[in-house]
């Protein structure tokens, strides 16, 4: 790999980690000289690595050539949520392991939970599926990790749904259909919280 290649790749998973862990929260403004300098790195590889964020829309551009970490409006969110509700039906019915996945939602929290199940139900899924879902899940990470101050028992709902898919239960498509539908209805609520979650402790502009 080219050393620039190298430097933007290493750019991009720095900063991909930190949007994901939450350490950039949404509407983080993103300086790209700042971040260079952060980096160790030049302008360049910074520059590319945003690029790409951009394109995965996890980041988007700012005011005086920055970046920001992404916002959904209300309507993105709730059709953000469709999409991955029908990305996961078109990979059901699924060999993924009944147990493993009763497991998994037992023992992560909720929103790891989440992607990790739906990653193991697409495991055999087509590259395209499968790439789409995982883009789907990390633009959705934060919305997650706010539904439970929202919706309530998320942990219990969920861990319905997957018991019904593990056992192929014909009440498997109902669940999916109405835990989706919750979310899709919740998405003002849930981008709300998001935004103010994202505020610093003292309430003012980050």
């Amino acid at each position: 790999m080219a050393p620039d290649a190298s430097a933007a790749q290493r750019a991009y998973e720095e900063i991909k980690k930190e949007i994901l862990d939450g350490a950039l929260p949404v509407q983080s403004r993103l300086d790209v000289e700042a971040l260079a300098r952060t980096l160790g790195l030049s302008s360049m590889p910074v520059r590319q690595a945003l690029s790409l964020l951009t394109w995965e829309r996890l980041v988007r551009p700012g005011r005086h050539s920055a970046y920001e970490v992404a916002l959904w409006s209300e309507l993105d969110l709730a059709q953000l949520y469709e999409w991955r509700g029908a990305l996961l039906s078109l990979a059901l019915p699924s060999a993924a392991s009944g147990p493993e996945l009763k497991r998994i939602v037992r023992t992560q929290p909720y929103a790891e939970a989440v992607q990790a199940v739906m990653g193991l139900i697409e495991a055999e899924a087509n590259l395209e599926l499968r790439r789409a879902a995982t883009n789907a899940d990390e633009r959705l990470l934060a919305a997650r990790k706010a539904e439970a101050e929202v919706l309530g028992d998320v942990q219990g709902e969920f861990e319905a749904l997957v018991t019904a898919l593990a056992d192929r239960s014909r009440r498997a498509s109902t669940l999916q259909r109405a835990y989706v539908r919750r979310r899709i209805n919740a998405a003002p609520a849930l981008r709300q919280r998001v935004v103010l979650k994202a505020l610093p402790s003292n309430g003012g502009p980050r």
